[in-house]
């Protein structure tokens, strides 16, 4: 099996990381790879995920928000590895070097120096992607604003006791399995990007068969019932972090129960209705007109910035010796990876 997250989103505050959360394994190894645009950083990832796949092992995948064609990184629990790009915005550095991690130089294939009129062109859209980025951060804090114009519901102390009175029945009716999640990991399964506001509901559902939909207008508090109610009960859980607003919760995946709890908006494949029923529930709230353009401009100054960040790319690729590097991919596949599970095979 194969999921996929976020590890960083863009914010009213600008680029806000998670990365200081990955690996999730405590005895996992983390390969911090560095190099600059167009470096092949995302490439290395995808071939060492794809290797892993075609040994039948489970591997989550870290989309880049900026662009969720790319990869930020790469986790293999069964390896007890994971790959991370450990440059800007989410730079990573080791907590104890050749102990935690260690760093691969994918750099080391850009043929240097750079000439003089690309170097230019670098300079100048290295600069002008960051200023769209800027302007787009301040378009979300706008759309923030403005959705925090509209007072949140109240949802009162009688209905806050009854909603978790319906909540705990769902959790004393489900059994809790064994599960790597250790704790509560904090992953963005929604994110808003050049492409968008976008949900990652099939991973959702590959790691909970049973995905409980909550009224928009109760949801974020009720994420926050749930929340206390798995630390109280000492299970498992991975929530998901507004986009917009770190601070909020939009999702709550409990994965040692199979339960996951969302949104009705993200409609994850094959949910359900949170029971309702017979509860005063608070009128809905209506977002200002104002918001959808603000998130609209943010999305498109993505957009731009992300087609500005492929140009940057596309200078550099001239210059780096995909030749080398496809090798020394192989080579790294077939030491992180091959070897290690043929010397698992031979051990009696």
């Amino acid at each position: 099996m194969n999921i996929s997250y976020f590890l960083g989103a863009n914010t009213r505050s600008g680029f806000y990381s998670l990365y200081d959360g990955f690996p999730s394994g405590e005895d996992t190894f983390l390969h911090i790879i560095k190099g600059g645009p167009g470096n092949g950083k995302s490439r290395f990832m995808r071939r060492i995920g794809a290797a892993a796949e075609s040994h039948g092992l489970d591997v989550e995948y870290v989309l880049c928000s900026g662009d969720p064609d790319s990869l930020d990184g790469v986790y293999i629990p069964a390896l007890h590895s994971a790959w991370c790009d450990g440059t800007a915005p989410h730079i990573t550095e080791p907590r104890v070097f050749a102990v935690t991690a260690d760093y691969v130089n994918l750099g080391c294939f850009c043929r240097l120096p750079i000439n003089p009129d690309d170097a230019k062109r670098i300079s100048a859209l290295n600069r002008d992607y960051k200023v769209l980025y800027q302007k787009a951060y301040n378009y979300l804090a706008a759309a923030a604003s403005i959705r925090d114009s509209e007072a949140q519901a109240e949802l009162g102390s009688e209905l806050s006791v009854q909603l978790s009175r319906r909540l705990g029945r769902i959790l004393d009716a489900t059994p809790s399995t064994a599960t790597p999640v250790a704790g509560t990991l904090r992953r963005f399964y929604s994110a808003i990007s050049c492409k968008g506001q976008l949900r990652l509901t099939d991973s959702i559902a590959k790691l909970c068969s049973h995905v409980y939909a909550l009224p928009e207008n109760i949801a974020p508090q009720f994420m926050d019932i749930l929340y206390h109610e798995a630390e109280s009960r000492a299970l498992p859980a991975v929530i998901s972090p507004d986009p917009l607003e770190p601070s909020r919760l939009s999702a709550v995946l409990l994965p040692g129960c199979s339960l996951a709890f969302v949104p009705e908006s993200w409609a994850v494949p094959g949910q359900q209705s949170f029971d309702t029923e017979g509860l005063e529930l608070p009128s809905p709230i209506s977002l200002p007109e104002q918001y959808a353009p603000a998130m609209s401009q943010a999305i498109l100054l993505l957009s731009q910035a992300k087609s500005l960040h492929d140009q940057l790319e596309a200078v550099y690729k001239p210059h780096m010796d995909f030749k080398s590097l496809d090798l020394f991919t192989r080579s790294h596949i077939d030491s992180h990876i091959e070897k290690p599970l043929a010397q698992d095979t031979a051990k009696p």
